[in-house]
C-alpha cells in the first residue's frame, strides 16, 4: 500500500470489504513513505496499539473475523 497523494506518511484506520476468515498482509510500496495502521478508529484490531509500516520489507497480517481486521502477526 502506499499513501494518499505520495505523502510521508499516512494513516489506515479502515479497511472496505473482506469476509469472515480473510487473510491480508499489509507492506508499503516505498520505503520513503510510512503507513501508520490504527488500532480502533475504524475496523482494525491491533492488540492495543498502531504499528507503523517505517520499511517496505515490514509485514503486518490481518485475519476478518466478519466485524474487525485482527493483528494475527507481524514481521518488523
Amino acid at each position: 500500500m502506499d499513501t494518499e497523494g505520495g505523502a510521508a506518511s499516512d494513516d489506515l484506520d479502515t479497511i472496505n470489504g473482506g469476509a469472515a476468515g480473510d487473510v491480508i498482509i499489509l507492506r508499503t510500496v516505498d520505503s520513503a513513505r510510512d503507513v501508520i495502521v490504527k488500532h480502533l478508529p475504524g475496523n482494525i484490531h491491533l492488540m492495543g496499539a498502531d504499528k507503523t509500516l517505517l520499511d517496505r520489507y515490514y509485514r503486518l497480517t490481518l485475519m476478518y473475523d466478519g466485524s474487525y481486521w485482527m493483528m494475527i502477526s507481524k514481521n518488523f
